[in-house]
């Protein structure tokens, strides 16, 4: 339908470019002669307009950016022409159906343009193509021509900052300080028995075992071995996978360094040795029960 409607539009503009030569031509006068050099001007306007490509555009981007689900985040997306391409657009508008501003230059013809645009990813993952769309028109916006644009990026969308990812990173970080702290301390049950030696504590010496033994001799203690921490994310299938995971991630993020294990199990497997943000947006929801691993001690 559009380039029905351009065809009828050329169509148009040429009779009434014939006309105004066959008028001065046929009945020649100053005013006949400044009317066809005006058509003319507009004439090679409109020609100009249609000179190069659209394809002789290229567009660029950051290739590697990582954000969270819901948050706009301003990437500088270039655009130029191709070298040694020919290119003339009286009028453009550069959009996307993944940016949310729009760009419009009049007489555009190749220079380097810097477009700072507003991305806001809605799902996890990894992308990989980025669109641009170009709708380019003459003077008067008669005839236009579109193409689409493609780039290539590596674009990593992790799980969204859950709100309350502080506070419970707030709490569990005091929770690790005590068993920390609880460490080594003794309990009140006897491992064995020993002969003093210069530097043990003398709280320690059982004076009565020394005075039948005439030597002085050493209780030792069992020590408390507390049990190392182990967060875990079952991904069973819920509406709430993706809250549920935000609010893990943010728990990550809070306790990194604390000495916590942290695994994921997901559709993708179970991921425990050493959590990257790729497995956080790589997880899917299982599609069946599956039994929790054996942490032994933790």
């Amino acid at each position: 339908m559009k380039y029905l409607q351009q065809t009828w539009r050329t169509l148009a503009f040429l009779c009434i470019y014939v006309l105004f030569a066959s008028y001065t031509f046929a009945f020649p006068s100053e005013t006949g002669w400044t009317l066809l050099i005006f058509v003319t001007l507009v004439a090679l306007v409109e020609l100009f307009s249609f000179i190069g490509r659209l394809q002789n555009l290229e567009f660029s981007a950051p290739y590697d950016l990582s954000v969270h689900v819901d948050t706009p985040v301003s990437v500088e997306v270039m655009m130029n022409k191709r070298p040694k391409r020919i290119l003339w657009i009286t009028g453009c508008k550069v959009s996307s159906p993944y940016f949310l501003e729009e760009f419009t230059y009049v007489f555009y013809h190749g220079q380097k343009k810097s477009l700072q645009m507003t991305w806001q990813p809605y799902t996890r993952g990894i992308v990989q193509k980025q669109m641009m769309h170009i709708t380019a028109s003459d003077l008067f916006g008669w005839f236009k021509k579109e193409s689409t644009h493609t780039f290539t990026v590596d674009w990593q969308v992790l799980p969204a900052i859950h709100p309350l990812g502080k506070v419970a990173g707030l709490f569990f970080q005091k929770q690790l300080t005590l068993n920390r702290q609880n460490f080594g301390e003794p309990s009140f049950k006897i491992n064995k028995f020993r002969p003093y030696q210069s530097g043990d504590r003398l709280s320690q010496i059982d004076w009565k075992i020394s005075s039948k033994q005439q030597e002085l001799v050493l209780r030792e203690y069992e020590q408390e071995q507390p049990s190392e921490s182990v967060f875990l994310f079952y991904g069973s299938a819920s509406p709430y996978f993706e809250a549920t995971l935000s609010l893990f991630y943010s728990l990550w993020k809070e306790l990194q360094g604390e000495g916590a294990d942290f695994v994921l199990l997901g559709e993708q497997g179970m991921s425990q040795t050493y959590l990257t943000k790729d497995d956080f947006s790589f997880i899917q929801p299982l599609n069946q029960e599956v039994e929790l691993p054996d942490f032994g001690q933790k």
